[in-house]
């Protein structure tokens, strides 16, 4: 038999989202403008998919404060080379080093720093590339805008993923130069052209990871905090700052999470926000509920109640591989992403981040071309499809109150609109596989990748229109850099052993489908639509194909049932109810 949830329409789950009301866990990392050579525009996309909250962060240079990339630098995190052809891997990185090192907002922040000047710190300080960007994503002018969607930033203070380890050697420029920004894009953001301030600040990420944070004092990323979290109230106390982008809770607790939070509760200092990240390594969504646990309750423990908690990055897998950006495009990560989207609506997370929403590599969109016709590229991909059936929920964003089950394959959220006479239901059914957080473990087949296209160097894009594009109409050869610094030899390894578990389940049920009950449904007539992600479904546009005739309604004795044989493993369904007693 399928398995049933049943739900309550005369009570709302006071304890769900935020009072019962949705909450907007659908941000992503990644921005729909390209950032590179080779990457897409996406704005389109990313209305459809209802992205309201934007993370700037590994924008390789976009929003950047002093990157030093090295062309020599020998690693195997650099996210953006892996798809790039092997002949053209050589110039792939070196034009990647000249793009993010050049468009970083500080060129000579480490010269300024290791000369104890800050005039020579913000000498010739290159903010018209981000104000480009941020504008672009901010003012949100594409052809399709759903509900009239108005982005928020997310600055993300520090660097991209391979910029550089070392921590800033002068605590006290630094902070300088980030008011700098707080000035720019807060107290002043129309007089460049945003259409709205930037309001939350993070400081830093994953600092306890050494090639973020190469030092093994914690108490060093206290005192930075410290030092930028009180310059930037000063310039604007109405923003929201907060720290660490923790990138492993479940192994941080004693430096980065509890150590953290005593030292800003025992020095005053400001925390609006504490986030973390969500690479839970299982293959189990379910596991963000842990992680979630552990952040509330260290928020307690310090007397933080009213701090807000934000996952700012999560995907099913950490490692990035050619593996790892195929399966997060397919369709059991469309069922780990709505399952988790679910699942954070039962513990404290304020906001999260998925990592991340474009073309890059962990994106949400591929090369990949319709099979049914190979000169067309797919418009999207089931991730990307997983994301537009959750943005469907808010509008219906009151969660009913119903139970709660996470015990099989099957987690299925249902929510009605103001008036009560609509209502959504969201399923989900994912089928724990750890080799979908195993970068080595290989898909089916691999999906063509977007990648750098270094067909020309920096020099040859001085083009108006690659200006125009990359650089916020600057000629980049003509921005000089001094941001090298001495790399030391990394101080500590990686966190060790993973302390989350995989949850028992048992697939008996949910191996069949799902049936959802509907009590006091307080109508006699309805009018219902269903939209499935499953695989070998359409990805020719973001809305997956319709499967209407595949469900049973009925509405008899005051309670609504909705069969679905169909929702099996590996699939998630969107269940849109109009009601009506005409």
């Amino acid at each position: 038999m399928t398995k049933i949830f049943s739900f309550n329409k005369n009570h709302r789950d006071l304890s769900a989202g935020h009072h019962s009301r949705l909450k907007e866990v659908n941000g992503v990392n990644g921005v729909p403008k390209s950032l590179l050579p080779g990457f897409p525009d996406l704005d389109d996309q990313f209305n459809q998919m209802g992205i309201t909250h934007i993370r700037l962060h590994d924008g390789f240079g976009i929003g950047d404060m002093d990157n030093y990339y090295q062309v020599d630098r020998v690693n195997d995190r650099n996210q953006i080379i892996v798809n790039v052809p092997e002949e053209n891997k050589s110039a792939a990185k070196k034009l990647l080093t000249d793009i993010a090192n050049i468009r970083s907002i500080f060129p000579n922040a480490a010269a300024g720093m290791r000369n104890n000047d800050i005039s020579l710190a913000l000498k010739e300080a290159n903010y018209k590339m981000t104000d480009a960007y941020l504008r672009d994503i901010m003012n949100n002018k594409a052809d399709l805008t759903p509900n009239d969607i108005q982005r928020q930033i997310m600055f993300r203070i520090g660097r991209s993923g391979d910029g550089g380890c070392e921590i800033p050697e002068d605590f006290d420029i630094y902070a300088i130069l980030v008011s700098t920004l707080v000035n720019r894009y807060a107290l002043n953001y129309a007089r460049i052209g945003l259409p709205r301030k930037i309001t939350y600040w993070q400081i830093w990420n994953e600092p306890d990871l050494y090639f973020f944070w190469n030092s093994d004092d914690p108490e060093k990323y206290y005192a930075l905090y410290e030092k930028i979290a009180r310059i930037i109230k000063a310039v604007d106390p109405s923003v929201k700052v907060g720290g660490a982008g923790i990138a492993f809770a479940d192994r941080g607790k004693e430096d980065y999470l509890d150590g953290f939070l005593k030292y800003c509760r025992d020095n005053h200092v400001p925390l609006d926000f504490y986030s973390w990240h969500g690479y839970v390594e299982t293959g189990d969504p379910q596991n963000i509920i842990d992680l979630g646990n552990v952040v509330q309750k260290s928020l307690h423990t310090y007397g933080f109640t009213d701090v807000a908690s934000f996952c700012t990055e999560w995907t099913s897998c950490p490692i990035g591989t050619k593996n790892t950006y195929t399966k997060v495009q397919g369709v059991k990560n469309a069922a780990y992403i709505a399952s988790t989207f679910i699942y954070m609506q039962y513990i404290k997370v304020d906001k999260a981040y998925y990592y991340r929403g474009d073309g890059s590599s962990f994106g949400l969109f591929n090369n990949q071309p319709n099979p049914k016709n190979p000169s067309v590229k797919n418009f999207c991909t089931y991730s990307a499809q997983s994301f537009y059936l959750f943005a469907r929920m808010f509008e219906t964003p009151y969660i009913l109150n119903g139970n709660r089950d996470f015990s099989t394959g099957l987690t299925v959220l249902a929510a009605e609109n103001a008036e009560g006479n609509k209502i959504n239901i969201l399923a989900a059914n994912y089928k724990v596989d750890k080799s979908l957080a195993d970068g080595n473990a290989a898909p089916d087949y691999l999906y063509q990748q977007y990648y750098l296209d270094a067909s020309r160097s920096l020099n040859q894009l001085t083009d108006t229109w690659s200006k125009n594009k990359w650089f916020g109409g600057i000629d980049p050869t003509t921005v000089h850099v001094d941001n090298a610094v001495v790399q030391r030899e990394p101080v500590k390894p990686f966190p060790g052993d993973n302390m989350l578990r995989t949850k028992s389940r048992d697939y008996t049920d949910s191996d069949q489908g799902v049936t959802v009950v509907i009590n006091h449904i307080g109508y006699k007539k309805f009018k219902v639509k269903a939209f499935r992600i499953q695989e070998g479904g359409s990805l020719a546009q973001m809305t997956p194909p319709e499967v209407t005739n595949q469900i049973n309604v009925s509405i008899a004795h005051n309670k609504l049932t909705l069969v679905d044989k169909g929702a099996k493993p590996a699939t998630v369904t969107l269940y849109s109810l109009e009601l009506n007693n005409d």
